[in-house]
């Protein structure tokens, strides 16, 4: 464990990686009711949401395309990381992005 500049100590980040069926302008439309009236700043490569002193960003990797046979979908990787975040809220975290970014079908 490692001191943040403070002196306070900072556990190490936990990452989660989705490979996800999206496209970059469809995550950051999804995402938005998520951040609700959370501190945060949306960027290019993702969006970075400040909690105190624990924050949580959200990378998106390139868009790719994944092919099954002639159909197309997109696919982003994402990665997700939660820095000086209690392990209960990054479960109730992760909960909802999965509740928020899940798709039915059928």
């Amino acid at each position: 464990m490692a001191d943040d500049p403070a002196g306070k100590p900072r556990s190490e980040p936990r990452v989660f990686v989705k490979d996800m069926s999206i496209a970059h302008a469809d995550f950051f439309r999804t995402v938005q009711p998520l951040l609700g009236g959370e501190d945060h700043d949306l960027h290019v490569g993702g969006v970075t949401i400040r909690r105190g002193d624990a924050c949580i960003d959200i990378v998106l990797g390139p868009e790719e395309t994944r092919s099954l046979g002639n159909f197309h979908l997109p696919r982003t990787r994402v990665e997700i990381r939660f820095v000086g975040c209690e392990p209960a809220a990054v479960e109730v975290f992760l909960a909802r992005f999965d509740t928020r970014f899940r798709r039915g079908g059928g």
